[in-house]
């Protein structure tokens, strides 16, 4: 018998307003990338044992490649809120909040809190943002067969 596995990335992005109120959602699907692959594969069994559980974003905008080991241009990053959906999807939940004015870009996952193994990566139209303003992203990685 022959089975086919993928990973699809799904991103949920929520702009907040000062006052915590969501004003704009938008979802996307991202790219996994070649080292985010090699990586999630090591995980399986204990040749890695550094999950993926941070997310960046940034203010590039060249769309993803396969080949991309980093953010064009990182702005923060920080540690997520991991967990497990019912059936077989990982979730990362992470809000950016900011002291002045920015556009953001870009995003993606890694498995350390600098530098790291990057497993996936998304650019999105310009997301301005006012200081007392706040970015949310829900990232859920699902496994299915196809």
């Amino acid at each position: 018998m022959f089975e086919l596995t993928r990973l699809k990335g799904i991103v949920t992005l929520l702009k907040f307003n000062k006052k915590g109120e969501i004003v704009e959602e938008t979802r996307l699907n991202n790219l996994l990338v070649d080292t985010g692959l090699e990586y999630a594969a090591k995980l399986l069994n204990g040749v890695s044992t550094s999950p993926f559980q941070y997310i960046a974003i940034g203010s590039g905008s060249t769309s993803p490649q396969a080949t991309d080991t980093s953010l064009e241009s990182e702005v923060d990053r920080v540690l997520a809120s991991t967990s497990y959906e019912s059936p077989y999807k990982a979730k990362l939940t992470a809000t950016f909040e900011f002291s002045s004015s920015v556009t953001i870009r870009e995003a993606g996952i890694f498995n350390a809190s600098s530098d790291g193994n990057m497993l996936s990566r998304i650019t999105f139209a310009d997301k301005s943002f006012d200081a007392g303003e706040s970015l949310g992203i829900i990232w859920t990685i699902e496994i299915s067969r196809s």
